[in-house]
């Protein structure tokens, strides 16, 4: 399969509109939408107004996590050779990590000084964050960005004709695949009404995302190197690992027939 360039979705007076800005317009509404269903299930104590604000503050404090992420953890020398592409967003650059950063530092805050409880919000917001996050990975493909290494000894894959002539491994759609799955298992977290265990959906999320991405990690070509591993997959390592902490501290299964 040879990639072509299908990252613009359609014109309108002659600007570009492209998929990757209709995903995060696209996530950002889902959030409001679904995570206000969810969080009404929560008994997330704040109105509609409050919901909206929080939405709104959230989503801009992870793009900035996620583009001041991106350069901390994958370019930290352009904050001496060149700070002002940190400002250049439309050429692209986004660290989920950093993301997530961002989102739970501020809402850190916000849930301290509005004496909201930080894990239910968190916990309303992890399954349209998952489903954005698989639209975001299909966004990444139609771009051709975050391509993986070669394929060796095999006569599959994708050729990505802006990068050389080998057969690559589409780790974008290995990573909305497993996005996919991670959607499926909040679901089924949902569905069997296990979000009434505080945090236990957060958990999931860092859990799973991290355990999924280190795999992915494997086949794609690496934006950084620390050691042996790629920065993306120690990065994963520090969410599997703050999982695991919140999972100790929650201790859902002896909570079970208290909640």
């Amino acid at each position: 399969m040879i990639w072509h360039d299908y990252s613009v979705a359609f014109s309108i007076l002659g600007q570009e509109v492209h998929w990757y800005g209709l995903v995060y317009i696209g996530g950002f509404l889902l959030s409001l939408w679904l995570g206000w269903k969810i969080g009404k299930k929560l008994n997330l104590r704040m109105n509609s107004k409050e919901w909206e604000n929080i939405v709104f503050a959230l989503f801009f404090a992870g793009i900035l996590g996620g583009r001041l992420g991106e350069f901390i953890f994958y370019a930290p020398h352009v904050f001496w050779t060149d700070p002002l592409e940190i400002f250049k967003v439309w050429k692209g650059g986004m660290s989920i990590h950093g993301g997530l950063i961002g989102a739970f530092g501020y809402g850190w805050w916000w849930t301290q000084k509005h004496r909201v409880d930080l894990l239910k919000l968190s916990d309303a917001l992890m399954l349209p964050l998952a489903i954005t996050l698989v639209f975001g990975r299909v966004a990444n493909f139609l771009n051709g960005e975050l391509y993986g290494l070669p394929v060796e000894g095999q006569n599959w894959g994708v050729i990505f004709p802006h990068v050389d002539g080998w057969l690559r491994h589409p780790t974008q759609l290995y990573e909305a695949g497993y996005g996919a799955i991670l959607v499926g298992i909040l679901v089924l977290l949902w569905q069997k009404n296990f979000f009434r265990f505080r945090g236990l959906p957060t958990v999931a999320f860092l859990a799973g995302y991290g355990v999924f991405r280190f795999i992915v990690e494997i086949f794609k070509v690496p934006d950084g190197m620390i050691g042996p591993l790629t920065t993306g997959q120690a990065l994963c390592i520090l969410m599997v690992i703050a999982a695991a902490w919140l999972a100790g501290k929650q201790n859902f299964w002896e909570s079970h027939g208290r909640r």
